[in-house]
């Protein structure tokens, strides 16, 4: 709808999501039981974004169809 490519804007955000994923991770190997349970909890939402993500781009052909007049 904006004329930008929806598939080069999901491999931003998808790249930004496991970027931040490799940051936590390394928290959670260094931190405490409390920063493990926050990394923890911040990992589990950033994946189900992403599952989200590859679900949208798979569905990507579908979707132009249903917004193009």
């Amino acid at each position: 709808m904006t004329g930008r490519d929806a598939a080069d804007l999901l491999d931003v955000q998808r790249a930004e999501h496991l970027r931040l994923m490799r940051e936590l991770t390394q928290r959670k190997r260094t931190g405490d039981l409390s920063d493990q349970l926050i990394c923890d909890h911040a990992l589990f939402h950033l994946e189900a974004d992403l599952r989200w993500l590859e679900l949208t781009a798979a569905r990507l052909g579908q979707l132009a169809k249903a917004v193009t007049p």
